[in-house]
């Protein structure tokens, strides 16, 4: 081990407490895929006793420890506060004074990468039934929300891929090619927990076919079964952002949408939902919006994807 110079100086090991498993497999996928954080280890089952309005508490927690460098502090401990379910999150960064410098070296180009901007983040989201005639909630009126952005429109088609007994859709993957909004290009997402995803995304110019960079990523999935598209999705949105005290916290999609179900037209259908996608609101934000909502009659829709929706029974069939 040895002194690094300027490189090390920038150097950090953040430490971050998280109040559940869960929670902290979020933040720990969300900092290195969005290139916050080089590495994030998770230490379960840590015992802590804190003072907190006065008063001394004790909780289970569950410790990360994320490597970055002082350049990007500031970003990781806004996206920690943002997916933390706690009102003030533990974020302590120490600098890190002696490293391998080859480690050091990787460490700083996986977060300060040479190419373009991160192509992978987290998404945090819950869709909601819309019955056809019925009015979609005034985001007004929900918990912590006191502004609303101008409803912008998006007119979005995606061709998903999978393979003839959909094993992506059984795991909750899901791999489109996307034209018509602000993200158009190839997205793969893959479950993290809960209301999350890792989405990975590429420019439409990746190609007509799925990219070898997903396949690869899927091959243990796939097991050398090929994929093939299997669902058209059609979907008239909109969208606008909705704030709190000046901080956006979410954004709220309205939409329509048309499946065409290639591997069984006779699953062709059409309906309506509200989707909520988290900014920087919080899981608690989140939950107290489905409590709302749920208390006006808006349920949560069983089935979080587009696409598996548009399966239907195909996949508890190959389940069986």
């Amino acid at each position: 081990m040895r002194d690094n110079g300027d490189v090390i100086q920038e150097m950090l090991e953040v430490r971050i407490a998280a109040g559940s498993a869960d929670e902290a497999a979020v933040i720990a996928d969300a900092l290195v895929a969005e290139r916050l954080a080089a590495c994030v280890q998770v230490i379960p089952a840590i015992r802590s006793s804190y003072l907190w309005q006065g008063a001394v508490e004790s909780a289970d927690e569950v410790l990360l420890t994320a490597k970055t460098t002082a350049g990007r502090f500031d970003q990781l401990a806004a996206r920690v506060r943002e997916l933390h379910s706690y009102d003030v999150p533990e974020i302590v960064g120490t600098p890190i004074t002696h490293a391998d410098e080859s480690y050091a070296e990787w460490l700083r180009a996986a977060v300060h990468p040479a190419q373009g901007p991160p192509q992978a983040h987290i998404e945090t989201e819950r869709k909601f039934e819309l019955p056809e005639g019925r009015p979609a909630p005034d985001p007004l009126e929900w918990p912590d929300v006191d502004q609303l952005g101008e409803p912008v429109g998006h007119h979005l088609r995606a061709l998903y891929y999978d393979t003839p007994d959909v094993r992506l859709a059984q795991r909750g993957i899901s791999l489109r090619r996307r034209t018509g909004g602000a993200d158009d290009g190839w997205h793969l997402k893959l479950p993290r927990g809960g209301d999350s995803r890792l989405e990975h995304w590429l420019p439409l110019d990746a190609g007509e076919q799925p990219p070898a960079t997903f396949v690869g990523q899927l091959r243990d999935v796939l097991d050398g079964a090929e994929l093939q598209p299997i669902c058209e999705v059609e979907t008239r949105r909109s969208e606008r952002e909705v704030s709190g005290r000046g901080v956006v916290l979410a954004d709220v999609c309205e939409d329509y949408v048309w499946t065409r179900n290639l591997l069984d037209p006779s699953l062709d259908r059409a309906w309506r939902e509200l989707e909520v996608e988290l900014r920087h609101g919080g899981s608690e934000f989140l939950e107290r919006v489905s409590a709302h909502l749920q208390a006006g009659g808006v349920r949560q829709a069983a089935i979080a994807s587009k696409v598996r929706t548009a399966l239907g029974h195909l996949l508890p069939q190959v389940a069986s």
